[in-house]
């Protein structure tokens, strides 16, 4: 109860700031005070606080200093109308990030005075003065406007002076004054934006700024496409960002990798978040994601940013009337690749060639082949199409968001709220998926006391259910049973009824196979205050709280769907159902105290930022268990007591840090930063908890250079940086809990007292009071670059990691920890990690006409191994041939295979397989395998590293934008290489694990036979048991290159206001298309039926899915 009532105040709390604020600001508001300053000094102060740059063109900035201006919390627009009164010159705000000052116009001036709205004019062409059509103009603040006809040209009403914004997709949005006269405004194609805002650590940074490596994913290149959870839609997307899929199906939920490290940081709105809450993020909330990979850019978030970030920014309020929005994406969705079986009679064929070929008598009558083909006798021979029988041909998924913004004078605020609702290809639709997120968020400003405040509230509640299975993945289990069942089972009864047989998937999705279903409901409310200091020009002071709060609930109705003989339809006995209930709580607060100031001194531009940080969670969980249930009822006080079993958990974590950060550059050409973070984690004993971490990085903007000047003027290099990092980050995630401390276990057979146990404690762990951080040291020297006009683009980066230090208990034979019976402490070994690689992005962006287009490809490439590794078995040691240490990744040690024996002779004088020659069943057509130690026969010594990891090592995305006259269309290509996959099981044409054999995929006719030596299988057998499972050793024979090529997604729709609607007033959007995710694949894998992007070893993992999409977008 206490937890609820803190839940409660938090939200009092949070929605008394959203109710009671009443005041806002501009978007980009400074404090500005200066005495006798030129133009230049006041322009230098609104740069430095704001991400405005100037453009004089052909304008003389005189250097008279007798601007006196004292203004706190004041928008730029006022700052500029005060300081150019009298100096016929205007300003245009053409984008957030750039400012004209041109020449005034007097007609201009004298027209802005009336004040009264008059009929203006103009006309919009690209930058070869070619008209654009479908140009949108509208006032600045307002929904009102026009669109530009088929010559460029519009009209619209409008006071002079007035701000109007010009936008177009693919071109940059400009801000113009309005005037009278024919305007003639000018489109520049968006080919690289060095203003833009990079949202970076506690802080944030223009691109131009940037010398940290952190790359960025725009929010519309997610919010369209077909996914359940954001982590789908990004791979591809990021140079160093690594995305590998789990298996397709409801929620499923890919690995997320940043450069081939662990799982990343999750930052959201500065706050870490958990990677639950990352996901179920809805993509039509994010207004910015940065992916954050080298140690200037991650280091100041302190040990669980070892393996980068991933760093969300939500959309807030806007400023103007209110504005509502509504999503539709309507969904379906299929196996991207599913392996075709062969039919029974088909199987039967080959079943009895390969007895055949064993001497062996036929299994299949020719009558039997015949019942298969025409259903003569169902009992016995059938066909099943076991995926028709249970499965639909496309699954059903809708999306629905609406969201609202608007704000006055003084408050701005937004609102969303989504719904997704996701179903299954069972015909029985037991499993499904539902959730609904909500945002609510507030900007106010309190000019009086210089005050910003912040409030948000976000949260989701998902529910899920699938029918019980062995497994928590519904669609891993049921589909590896559909893909092993022989067709020639049948799958139900006379009646249409679940046959009776184990492991059936007809009665495992059944209606009355008992379920699990999992509910999650997560609330997350954070305030903010920012104070500008009125005394000290650029100081600033922020505090922030967030408050998490997560309840979940698993209930699983562990029940056997009822099964039937052929003939009859009363159900065969099932076990008695057992329930089990679990529900896991917790809660956790962040608090942050910042300072930073900004200015600059001349060409010298500083920065700096203090603070503190404090994090505290708290955790329950409670299970109940009740079995052999008597009657068909899903509560617990329905179950017997006898065997009822219990259990809970209750857990705390604390962390706190104090953060510095100090930026430098000297006239945006020479960069400098440092950050230090001194980190404590109750991980350690006290007087062990706290540790120092730091990083560093320089950057040089060459093309700044006088001697670059002459290739700039020329547009052959429009820029050019250089940057180089190093850092240091602790980390304590190794550590056992508590592990300095000695432990002990409650054991319910702890002692034997008078003949009988009785329960007690026992000792557990030795303690480790000296435990404390290890580290990862990160290296990362890289270049940004454009050139031709900033049409070509790019960066490299080359990055190296080292962990060092682990956290470790010894074991092996060296140790006494099973003499002494418990389990030996963790100490600090010298085991070394290492992790190099390189990445890089290159991009072409221009215009034909009207035909706009930007294409991209990004690639990134890593390598790992052990330096050294003091966990190794000890096996290993002497066996330069399966040592770890020092070894770069490799799928596994196996034996070496040389092809196919090719006649009596040849295994004659080949090393023997002891086995294999013990039964003397060695045939030509047998897999032939390399004496590795060179001892004259085959065994396990002959073992060695082979093949590539299983986990790809290089992953690349292309991506592909075009926009013709409100047409667009987006595509991305996306894959990995550079790893291998193994067949297992059916693939190999193992049925079971008695050793039978049975082609049952067309692809697996490729045997080989004395007239087909090159073949894809060794010679056809009915059993692996008659050559001893010769060929079936574990070898790289089975290995197969998992490199793939996929058209990950694609996005085409159009404009219907650039010509069709373009007149309807009331409706600011209106676009329709259709997407689609995982359109086809190319690679080796899917000549198996296999998915290369499944991460699962076993074969058996249900493949991504292949979805298609209509996309409803309206704004009002």
């Amino acid at each position: 109860m206490k937890v609820h009532h803190e839940l409660k105040y938090c939200l009092l709390m949070l929605l008394f700031c959203l109710g009671s604020m009443a005041v806002h600001a501009q978007s980009q508001e400074i404090d500005i005070h200066l005495k006798n300053a030129s133009l230049k000094q006041v322009f230098s102060v609104i740069e430095k606080q704001t991400t405005y740059r100037f453009s004089y063109r052909d304008v003389v900035i005189d250097d008279r200093s007798d601007i006196t201006i004292s203004k706190t919390a004041a928008s730029v627009q006022s700052v500029l109308t005060a300081v150019l009164a009298g100096r016929n010159l205007s300003f245009t705000i053409v984008s957030p990030k750039s400012i004209v000052i041109a020449g005034k116009s007097p007609t201009h001036a004298a027209q802005a005075r009336k004040g009264d709205k008059v009929r203006l004019t103009g006309r919009i062409v690209d930058e070869n003065g070619e008209p654009i059509v479908g140009a949108t103009v509208k006032l600045k603040g307002s929904s009102a406007g026009a669109i530009s006809d088929l010559d460029g040209n519009f009209a619209i009403e409008a006071v002079p002076g007035t701000m109007l914004e010009v936008s177009y997709i693919g071109y940059q949005t400009k801000l113009v004054s309005a005037r009278p006269g024919n305007m003639n405004i000018g489109l520049a194609v968006d080919r690289q934006n060095l203003d833009e805002v990079i949202v970076i650590g506690y802080g944030s940074s223009t691109r131009r700024d940037l010398i940290s490596s952190v790359s960025t994913v725009k929010a519309d290149q997610i919010s369209n496409i077909p996914v359940a959870n954001i982590s789908q839609g990004l791979a591809g997307r990021s140079p160093g960002l690594i995305v590998q899929a789990s298996g397709g199906g409801i929620n499923s939920l890919p690995s997320v990798s940043i450069r081939g490290g662990g799982s990343p940081l999750y930052v959201i709105d500065g706050i870490v978040r958990s990677s639950a809450d990352f996901q179920n993020l809805s993509a039509d909330d994010i207004e910015s994601m940065s992916i954050l990979k080298d140690a200037s850019a991650t280091a100041v978030y302190g040990a669980r940013a070892s393996n980068g970030i991933i760093q969300v920014t939500t959309k807030r309020g806007k400023t103007g009337k209110i504005s509502i929005e509504y999503d539709l994406n309507y969904s379906l969705a299929q196996p991207s690749i599913w392996p075709q079986q062969m039919h029974s009679y088909d199987r039967a064929k080959y079943a009895n060639i390969a007895r055949a070929n064993d001497g062996l008598e036929p299994i299949y009558s020719e009558e039997a082949i015949k019942a298969m083909r025409d259903g003569s006798q169902p009992v016995t021979y059938n066909d099943t199409n076991w995926r028709k029988l249970v499965l639909d041909n496309w699954a059903p998924q809708q999306k629905h968001t609406v969201r609202m913004t608007g704000g006055g004078e003084n408050h701005n605020f937004y609102i969303s709220l989504g719904h997704i609702d996701q179903n299954s290809l069972y015909k029985t639709r037991t499993h499904w998926m539902k959730r609904t997120n909500f945002r609510i968020s507030e900007t106010s400003y309190i000019r009086p006391i210089h005050l910003q405040v912040n409030a948000t509230i976000d949260g989701y509640r998902q529910e899920t259910s699938h029918p019980y299975t062995s497994t928590s993945n519904s669609y891993f289990h049921v589909f590896s049973h559909i893909n092993n069942k022989s067709p020639m089972l049948p799958g139900v009864n006379k009646y249409g009824l679940p046959y009776n047989m184990s492991d059936n998937p007809v009665a495992e999705t059944a209606k009355d196979a008992g379920y699990n279903r999992h509910i999650a409901n997560v609330i997350n409310g954070k305030g903010e205050l920012i104070w500008s200091c009125p005394w000290v020009d650029g100081l600033k002071a922020r505090v922030a709280s967030n408050y998490r709060y997560y309840g979940e609930t698993s209930k699983q109705w562990r029940k056997d769907a009822a099964q039937y003989d052929y003939e009859s339809d009363v159900p065969q006995y099932a076990n008695q159902p057992l329930l089990y209930h679990s529900s896991p709580t917790g809660y956790s607060f962040t608090n942050q105290a910042f300072v930073e100031y900004a200015q600059t001194f001349g060409k010298h531009n500083v920065s700096a930022l203090g603070g503190f940080e404090q994090y505290y969670q708290k955790t329950e969980s409670y299970w109940e268990q009740r079995e052999k249930y008597d009657f068909d009822i899903d509560q617990m006080n329905v179950g017997p007591s006898n065997g009822m079993t219990n259990g809970g958990s209750e857990a705390e974590l604390g962390r706190a840090a104090w953060i510095g950060q100090l930026k430098y550059n000297y006239g945006n050409k020479y960069y400098a930063e440092a950050s230090l973070r001194y980190d404590g984690s109750d991980y350690f004993a006290p007087g062990k908890r706290w540790g120092a971490f730091y990083s560093g990085s320089l950057g040089w903007v060459v093309t700044e250079e006088s001697f670059m000047k002459s290739l700039v003027e020329r547009n052959i290099l429009n820029s050019l940086k250089l940057r180089v990092s190093y850092g240091e980050t602790g980390l304590d995630s190794s550590a056992g809990r508590f592990a300095y401390l000695t432990s002990y276990n409650l054991d319910t057979k702890a002692y034997v007292v008078d003949g009988s146990y009785v329960p007690g404690f026992t000792e557990g762990r030795l303690a480790s009071p000296d435990l404390t951080w290890y580290t990862t040291r990160q290296t990362d020297i890289g270049f940004d670059f454009a050139s031709l006009s900033n049409r070509l683009y790019g960066s490299f980066d080359y990055f190296y990691y080292s962990t060092k230090g682990y956290l470790t208990a010894p074991t092996g034979k060296s140790y006494l920890n099973s003499a002494i019976g418990i389990g030996m402490p963790q100490v600090k070994s010298k085991s070394e990690y290492r992790r190099a690689g390189w990445e890089f992005q290159l991009g072409w962006r221009d215009h034909v006409g009207q035909l706009n287009y930007d294409i991209s490809a990004n690639f990134t490439y890593f390598d790992e191994l052990w330096a050294r590794n003091e966990s190794e078995a000890e096996s290993s040691y002497m066996n330069p041939y399966i040592r770890t240490q020092q070894q770069k990744g490799y799928y596994g040690t196996l034996y070496h295979h040389l092809g196919y024996y090719s006649s009596a002779e040849d295994i004659y004088n080949s090393p023997g397989v002891v086995n294999a020659l013990n039964s003397g069943n060695l045939a030509a057509g047998d897999l032939k395998y390399e004496d590795t130690n060179g001892n004259g026969y085959i065994d396990s010594g002959d073992i060695r590293r082979l093949g590539k990891s299983h986990n790809p090592r290089g992953q690349f995305g292309i991506n592909m934008n075009f926009n013709y006259k409100g047409f667009y269309l987006s595509m991305l290509f996306q894959g990995s290489t550079a790893f291998d996959m193994k067949l297992v099981g059916p693939a190999t044409m193992k049925t079971d694990q008695t050793g039978s054999l049975m082609v049952a995929f067309d692809y697996q006719t490729d045997y080989w036979t004395p007239t087909n030596r090159n073949a894809q299988y060794p010679r056809l057998m009915s059993n692996t048991n008659l050559n001893a499972n010769n060929n079936y050793l574990d070898s790289d024979f089975w290995l197969i290159n998992g490199s793939y090529l996929r058209m990950k997604d694609f996005q085409f729709g159009y404009d219907l206001k650039y010509s069709l609607l373009r007149n309807v007033a009331w409706l600011a959007k209106a676009r329709v298309g259709i997407s689609g995710q995982n359109i086809f694949t190319i690679s080796q894998a899917t000549k198996y039926g296999l998915d290369p992007e499944n991460s699962s070893t076993t074969g058996y993992g249900y493949p991504v899915e292949r979805v298609l999409a209509l996309t409803v977008n309206l704004g009002f």
